[in-house]
């Protein structure tokens, strides 16, 4: 019956009031789908734009925003990469300290990124062939002086593919059966990195990642087993492996050129394969992710953080090394401290060679350092050997050498290379008489010195250089490498893929942890099917029984099962465990459903229903000779449907989404559901919220489909006892 008459409807106030109730449910209405809208929104997003909880992701309709949104593949703001970060994008504020950070920053990445496009579109062909020498550049530029900002989910493919392989060489039997393979994999990972570990997902590359590249004293710890795996990922990187959309397009590619599709193309694949290769990169993706170590980031900062360089500079320590203090010092018109030369060229001024000086002897890394082998050096390293370790027992003990003199210990032009304990002492002797020497005698170099090396022996001169770039460089220590260009070109060949591919690499690494991780999902739908199949006998046999028979103590009965509703679950959690503990039922189904197999509210409610049911019936039933538990199958049950269904979509609600019980009382991985998995993503994940949001939108699918099959159902349980 309508709460308006038709007449009624025709006048203001009762017009106004629809208009008002139809506000009031578009209200609510909003309010319960946009939380759900900005989670699934978050799941979309990464470090730059996460925190922006937006219903709509702003990279669906900005440009912009989706080039900001691809370089965080590039540059993973830890410690002092947005210094890294600042050398490739000189642009870049000060402010720009972390991802989030930038993303907040919506005018200054439009700017920056609006600039680059431009850039590169004024001029597509002169891009071009910046991109592509900067292709070839990095290409055979060395592998442990670049930077990856190395994601788990590529992190997990990689290693997980590499040792399957590797298991499955050895064991060709196993090359179908996916889960003994994954597991023999784990272990095989296990024992060469030498740590216990129970899931690919507890693996990262975190410390990998920090490791101090800008560090005088540092060295890779080359002979490191998990090291080693890093740099297979590093020239995963390097191979253009995981930058968006780059696959497909050299699979097609390559079938048109009648060549096989192997992706990645390494060094041992056939010549023209790897030619081919070279020139589709070149243009289609010549940014890659493996990005050389830009020193001169180092050089900056010491510049404008130092107070060694204030000192020399011979400023005060409360003052600022601006761009106008380095060019009084260099003799100079820079305009910005960013884009100065590095190195140091000869020609600037004695004030910004002191500077360079020092900074050449007590900061510049040793792992770019080299020495010359001659017989002056090799002189010098005997009487240093001789002067620090004094006695040549303790030096033969110390390098692993059985020499007779001082003069057979033979100095290397680099640091010595391998892991022993003899290797690391003789690297760190080297280091300390590579310290010891004056600037002359060493050789240095970084990525901006191999790239000016590698300019030049291509096109012989300054001038060439300039008119192949259209650039106005006064000298060559003013050329690095153009990443930026490289990247602008990378993405806009690639932006389709850049916008939808980080979108479902989320969602397939949480759709592979949540459902192909364990046995979660044969564990759950058999504690869904258990759960319901006691909430449809256990709780109307015991409400029917109620309903039907005078028991002795009903009331009592009753008010027991009310009060159980009044605690928290949790109060119950300890003695429900030891009960189960006690009865060697932990690890169980048993002991997940039967906790809650009896739910007194819902007891309470069926009762209530069977209670209003016309006694006729009853008394029908038992005339015509029905007994009595076919009275309560074909004459109670089908009364009670809507009743029932509602029971049951809580009862699947409660043991879908239910995981601290399950997680209590299974301690064994095999026996988690799908909730407790994603608690456990949750807590793994915690600096990654995009995944976990990822996993709650596919968790809360299942739910939103019950919910949506049963409406009709679940309206009937509710008015259906109203008009009662």
């Amino acid at each position: 019956m309508s709460h308006l008459s038709t007449v009624g409807r025709k006048h203001w106030k009762s017009r106004l009031y629809v208009l008002f109730l139809y506000v009031a449910l578009s209200v609510m209405g909003t309010t319960m789908v946009v939380p759900f809208l900005i989670t699934i929104s978050g799941s979309t997003t990464s470090d730059f734009d996460y925190q922006r909880f937006r219903p709509i992701p702003r990279f669906l309709h900005s440009v912009e925003d989706r080039y900001m949104k691809g370089l965080v593949k590039y540059f993973n703001l830890y410690r002092d990469w947005d210094d890294q970060l600042r050398a490739y994008f000189p642009e870049a504020p000060e402010t720009w300290s972390a991802w989030l950070k930038i993303g907040e920053d919506t005018a200054g990445t439009d700017a920056m990124a609006s600039a680059r496009i431009a850039a590169v579109q004024a001029d597509r062909d002169t891009a071009n062939r910046i991109a592509a020498d900067y292709s070839e550049f990095t290409d055979g530029y060395p592998m442990m002086d670049t930077q990856i900002a190395a994601e788990q989910i590529q992190s997990i493919d990689f290693l997980r593919d590499y040792y399957e392989k590797q298991v499955a060489r050895a064991n060709p039997e196993m090359t179908y059966r996916r889960d003994a393979l994954r597991r023999a994999s784990l272990q095989a990972l296990s024992k060469a990195w030498d740590t216990p570990f129970s899931s690919y997902y507890t693996i990262k590359f975190e410390n990998e990642m920090r490791y101090p590249m800008e560090f005088q004293g540092w060295y890779p710890p080359a002979m490191d087993p998990k090291y080693v795996d890093f740099l297979r990922v590093k020239d995963a990187y390097r191979n253009q492996m995981f930058v968006p959309g780059v696959r497909e397009a050299w699979q097609a590619e390559a079938r048109e050129q009648g060549l096989e599709p192997i992706f990645p193309v390494r060094a041992d694949a056939p010549v023209e394969m790897r030619k081919a290769w070279a020139a589709f990169k070149a243009r289609q993706a010549p940014a890659s992710m493996a990005v050389p170590f830009a020193l001169r980031a180092e050089w900056y900062q010491f510049l404008t953080t130092s107070e060694k360089a204030l000192e020399l500079a011979g400023i005060g320590v409360t003052d600022r090394f601006t761009v106008d203090v380095y060019n009084r010092l260099a003799g100079t018109d820079y305009t910005d401290i960013n884009r100065t030369p590095f190195p140091v060229p000869a020609s600037f001024a004695p004030g910004m060679q002191k500077l360079w000086e020092y900074f050449r002897s007590e900061k510049y890394p040793l792992r770019l350092t080299r020495i010359r082998r001659d017989a002056g050096i090799q002189k010098l390293y005997a009487d240093f050997l001789a002067k620090e370790i004094k006695v040549l027992r303790v030096a033969n003990e110390l390098l692993g050498a059985d020499y007779t003199a001082w003069e057979q210990f033979q100095v290397t032009a680099e640091a010595p290379q391998g892991f022993t304990q003899y290797e690391q002492n003789a690297r760190s002797v080297w280091m300390n008489f590579v310290r010891s020497l004056p600037q002359e005698d060493r050789i240095v170099t970084s990525s901006e010195i191999a790239y000016q090396a590698f300019l030049l022996e291509k096109y012989g001169s300054l001038d060439a250089i300039n008119a192949a770039y259209g650039w106005k460089l006064g000298m060559l220590e003013e050329a690095f490498p153009p990443l930026a260009t490289a990247y602008t070109i990378t993405f806009l060949e690639n932006q389709r893929a850049f916008t939808t591919k980080p979108i479902l690499a989320n969602y397939r690494l949480i759709f592979d942890f949540l459902v192909l991780n364990g046995n979660a999902l044969w564990v759950t739908f058999v504690l869904i099917s258990l759960t319901i199949l006691a909430t449809l006998t256990i709780n109307p046999l015991c409400a029917y029984a109620l309903s039907r028979f005078n028991l002795p103590g009903q009331a009592k009965i009753i008010l027991f099962m009310l009060a159980t509703m009044a605690f928290p679950a949790m109060v119950s959690a300890i003695p429900a465990y030891l009960l189960m503990r006690d009865l060697n039922l932990l690890n169980t189904f048993f002991a997940l459903v039967l906790p809650g197999a009896a739910n007194g509210m819902a007891i309470f409610i069926l009762k209530g229903f069977f209670d209003s049911l016309p006694q006729e019936l009853y008394e029908a039933a038992t005339i015509d000779g029905a007994r009595e538990l076919q009275i309560f199958k074909l004459v109670a049950m089908p009364m009670v449907k809507p009743i029932l269904a509602i029971n049951c979509v809580a009862a699947f609600v409660g043991a879908y989404n239910g995981w601290q019980w399950a997680l209590i009382i299974c301690q064994d991985k095999d026996m988690w559901t799908l909730a407790v998995w994603m608690y456990q993503a949750s807590q793994w994940w915690r600096e990654m919220p995009w995944v976990v949001s990822a996993g709650f939108v596919i968790i809360s699918i299942p739910t939103m489909i019950v919910f949506l099959s049963c409406q009709k159902i679940i309206l009937k349980g509710i008015v259906i006892p109203s008009m009662k």
